[in-house]
């Protein structure tokens, strides 16, 4: 195991403060950061570290699930927080029910870990350049280190984009803080994506950021790239209503042909490992199973318990299902009235059998543990080890069961078609129920409709054919033959369902006037928390002899949507020490005494 320079965590739990003398170097002596940051092994050292700390934060697990995750796909429209009953998974349920407040835990983690990994990347940015704040010039430039603070200012902008999104007006911090520094929060949401452009820009024009070599070239789908430098500077100016400027960075990106989709049939891969690396992904960050490393390193660097919360509720059911990995906490649900909508949509597309099964998929083609999975249906209906078993039902479940996220222990023939899958690929899971799939950051089919979104108005033909080409490799049958804003923004909600998409997509929209909030989470289905289901089997809780699924519905403990939940508040003891200001409805936490919720 190659070792590698890992920083200190900051002082106090503030995700801002640090010092550079707390530096451990991983090597026999000591060695001070004077003598430091003055060769390209210690760019190399570092690059990796910015890496390692991007896998173990951004992308790793807090608890059993990941908090970027769970803070923006719960806050969707099209998700629901399950777990046995309305009292488990409290973690999950607050962001879903609109119940969290400057408190939260998974908030401040979320928070925290953004910053460790905007940390990584200004050690190599304030080492190798002279942007550190005092000006002083680096002690060693070279191609390489030029490589690295490219790679470096990509992945910083990348993530105060997404602190943007989430919290408005985050602090632009731009270089390694002195101690006793207080970063400067900006101006305006506007303010972070500009700049975030702008970074964008530097790298790529610099020359020194690495290329993909053409759809086939795996290695570069782990690292910071010009194709997802573009992909970045693409979203921040779709977020910053700067369609023009989406067009130029998502027009290069897809004129490079350095990416494709994958064929119809394979789009369930794109969330497994058998598509890790494949001709879609722009950035997902590679994890690489490492069992001489301690128990933590190895879990914290994947997504440790992530198949089982993925996995549905198998103390529900008759039997464990054969594509289940361990045993199942019904992490979430596809919101019932948003399945009903896919499926009319998308019919029996790969899309749709990738993302949720249906009663009969479900409970007949699927495979369970029992001897009768070659036998004819009605065998089928009559076996007792299959079905939803428990009379307490699946809750927040209607007749509908996600899996595009699930782990599987084997991958289901509705999905392969009994295709074997390459031998080199490693399992779906590791150390029990630990998810060993890269994590997707972005993938080319949210750059296409982004740039479909941007053409919108301005069409030359271009933005169209994008939109098309998702809709073709759908297998929905549905091609649009103009390009409008309600073509676009339908087809994204099924393309990237649960794909930290929907929530900021919703916000942005509501913000430029497109959609009606308000409407959407609280009158849309009758108000989604209002009408939540739980999802029964007639076969065990009637004794009818034959499975047959059917819903019962309560209302959930939640607040209303309103304007204050577009963005997140900023953690109590982070936003008093560092004086940042909440906005929107936070607004009133912003005094200096205010007191936690």
């Amino acid at each position: 195991m190659k070792k590698i320079l890992f920083p200190a965590l900051f002082a106090f739990a503030l995700g801002f403060v640090a010092c550079e003398d707390n530096l451990d170097i991983d090597q026999k002596g000591v060695v001070t950061t004077e003598s430091y940051y003055a060769s390209d092994a210690d760019a190399e050292a570092a690059l990796a570290n910015m890496y390692a700390k991007f896998i173990q934060n951004v992308a790793g697990s807090e608890g059993i699930d990941n908090p970027e995750q769970v803070i923006i796909n719960y806050s969707a429209d099209d998700i629901l927080a399950a777990g046995g009953n309305k009292e488990d998974h409290i973690g999950f349920r607050v962001f879903d029910e609109f119940r969290y407040n400057q408190s939260n835990g998974t908030l401040k983690e979320c928070y925290n870990r953004y910053n460790y990994a905007i940390y990584g990347a200004n050690l190599i940015i304030s080492n190798f350049t002279n942007e550190n704040g005092a000006g002083a010039e680096p002690k060693y430039t070279s191609a390489f280190t030029n490589q690295c603070v490219a790679e470096a200012r990509v992945l910083r902008a990348y993530v105060h984009m997404m602190m943007a999104i989430l919290w408005n007006r985050p602090a632009i911090v731009d270089h390694v803080l002195a101690s006793g520094e207080l970063p400067t929060q900006a101006e305006s949401q506007e303010q972070v994506f500009k700049w975030v452009i702008s970074e964008c820009e530097k790298a790529i024009s610099s020359g020194s950021l690495p290329k993909r070599n053409g759809t086939g070239d795996k290695d570069a789908t782990g690292r910071m790239t010009v194709g997802f430098a573009q992909f970045v500077a693409g979203k921040a100016a779709m977020f910053a209503n700067d369609p023009a400027t989406a067009r130029k960075y998502l027009g290069d990106l897809i004129k490079s042909g350095n990416y494709d989709l994958v064929d119809s049939d394979e789009f369930w891969t794109n969330f497994h490992v058998a598509g890790d690396g494949n001709c879609e992904k722009i950035f997902e960050p590679n994890f690489i199973y490492d069992n001489t490393a301690s128990f933590w390193d190895n879990v914290w660097r994947s997504r440790w318990m992530v198949a089982d919360v993925f996995c549905w509720r198998t103390d529900a059911l008759a039997s464990m299902p054969a594509p289940c990995p361990a045993a199942g906490w019904n992490g979430g649900a596809i919101q019932e009235d948003f399945a009903k909508k896919f499926l009319e949509h998308d019919g029996n597309s790969p899309r749709r059998r990738a993302c949720f099964l249906t009663e009969d998929e479900f409970l007949y083609e699927m495979e369970w543990n029992s001897e009768l999975n070659d036998a004819d249906l009605a065998a089928k209906e009559a076996d007792a080890n299959r079905g939803i078993k428990a009379n307490t039902g699946i809750y927040s479940h209607g007749p509908y069961f996600e899996w595009k996220h699930m782990s599987y222990a084997k991958i289901p023939k509705i999905l392969s078609g009994g295709k074997d899958y390459p031998k080199d690929n490693v399992s779906e899971i590791m150390g029990g129920a630990s998810n060993q799939k890269n994590f997707n950051v972005a993938r080319y089919a949210e750059a296409l409709l982004l740039y479909a979104e941007a053409c919108i108005g301005s069409d030359d033909g271009s933005g169209l054919a994008a939109l098309n080409k998702v809709q073709a490799r759908s297998g929905s049958g549905k091609i649009s033959t103009s390009l409008t804003f309600e073509d676009v923004m339908e087809e994204k909600q099924y393309e990237m369902w649960f794909e930290n998409c929907r929530f900021p997509d919703l916000v942005r929209w509501s913000n430029q006037g497109k959609v009606n909030l308000d409407d959407i989470f609280n009158k849309r289905y009758g108000g989604i928390h209002k009408h939540v289901p739980t999802v029964f089997d007639e076969f065990f809780t009637k004794g009818t002899g034959k499975h047959k699924l059917y819903t019962e519905y309560s209302a959930a403990e939640h607040n209303d949507f309103s304007d204050k939940y577009k963005y997140l508040p900023f953690p109590i003891d982070i936003r008093l020490v560092n004086g940042l200001k909440n906005v929107l409805g936070w607004e009133s936490l912003n005094g200096s005494d205010a007191a936690a919720e």
